[in-house]
């Protein structure tokens, strides 16, 4: 596949997910005996599967306004990826209509150094239906398991934020197998978490985290890539011109920019431009502005010691009560509070 991404969409993205704060990490990399089960409950955490050996099968739950309104059954091979980018409820296990424990039992054990899924002729337990067990059932001390093998993580970030990368964020990404293939830069960050994970060295843990928040990233791409037709904040970075658009804003806050200015770096008409940059990014280019510049003037209050002046400066604003109305009325907290609680 031709790679369509320039250095314009790294700049965007890469300014988006520092803002947001994106952080991520392995819960854990095991594998599980029949029958095994995990009940995933809605989160503000994008949970993520990765199928390394063997076959599983998901259950998409019926919860937020963009997913299915019945339960959606998906099979999953070796070699998938699922990711809930909106941390949406979900169940996946070794059936069909595979009995589940709450995931964060699951979690727990294996943290801990135990396993949980033996299977029948370790504990009969295994499978058993949510609140039919204690949190003791199920576990034994680690022992030889090769039947299914799953590397399960999550990654999060500051959903306080409003960003129009995080209202487009789809509900479930699921990359098969096949498709790793044609994408060799998630199929590579894929194939180096699941070896860190599975072996513990000195700087693992720092090692896997970081591979987490490309694999996010990369998932991210390949989805836009595969979603090109859709009209997104995602298909957005894929577009020359509005990527291009978007790197000028994000580079250049302070800048006094207009739609006839914007359109005209990027080499398009005024109409055309505006009508594109509403369609895709879902608001007006002045609007997606404003807040970029608001978004900024908090980082930089939260995490740098610059006057509030200085500050204003740097997002645009030449005159300090238009900074301050127009972060009160974006953030409903004035930057002098923020300063001061970060104190």
């Amino acid at each position: 596949m031709t790679d369509k991404w320039g250095r314009d969409w790294m700049d965007v993205l890469g300014d988006i997910l520092r803002i947001v704060r994106l952080k991520g990490s392995v819960y854990f990399n095991a594998c599980f005996c029949e029958p095994w089960g995990m009940a995933i409950e809605e989160s503000q955490k994008a949970s993520f599967h990765l199928i390394v050996k063997g076959e599983a099968w998901l259950t998409r739950l019926p919860g937020k306004p963009n997913e299915p309104e019945e339960s959606e059954r998906i099979h999953l091979k070796e070699g998938d990826l699922v990711l809930f980018p909106t941390g949406g409820a979900h169940r996946i296990s070794h059936g069909p209509d595979g009995k589940c424990w709450p995931a964060q039992q699951v979690i727990d054990a294996y943290q801990g150094g135990l396993t949980f899924f033996t299977g029948k002729s370790t504990g009969e337990t295994n499978g058993g239906s949510i609140g039919e067990s204690t949190e003791e059932e199920g576990k034994t001390e680690n022992s030889q398991i090769d039947d299914f093998n799953i590397v399960c993580g999550y990654v999060e970030f500051d959903r306080s934020l409003s960003h129009p990368f995080l209202d487009n964020l789809p509900d479930m990404i699921h990359i098969s197998a096949e498709t790793r293939t044609r994408f060799h830069w998630l199929d590579s960050i894929i194939k180096h978490m699941v070896y860190e994970s599975a072996n513990k060295q000195p700087g693992t843990d720092v090692l896997i985290d970081r591979f987490t928040e490309i694999l996010f990233i990369q998932v991210l791409r390949s989805y836009a890539d595969l979603s090109v037709a859709k009209e997104n904040y995602l298909s957005a970075l894929v577009d020359h011109q509005l990527s291009k658009a978007l790197s000028l804003i994000h580079d250049n806050p302070d800048k006094d920019w207009t739609v006839d200015l914007l359109a005209l770096e990027v080499g398009m008409s005024r109409s055309s431009f505006y009508s594109r940059f509403n369609n895709y990014i879902g608001m007006p280019p002045m609007k997606y502005l404003f807040e970029w510049r608001m978004m900024q003037a908090k980082e930089k209050i939260e995490g740098t010691q610059k006057s509030l002046t200085k500050v204003a400066e740097e997002v645009g604003y030449q005159s300090d009560s238009a900074f301050q109305k127009a972060f009160k009325r974006f953030f409903n907290f004035t930057p002098a509070s923020l300063r001061k609680s970060k104190k």
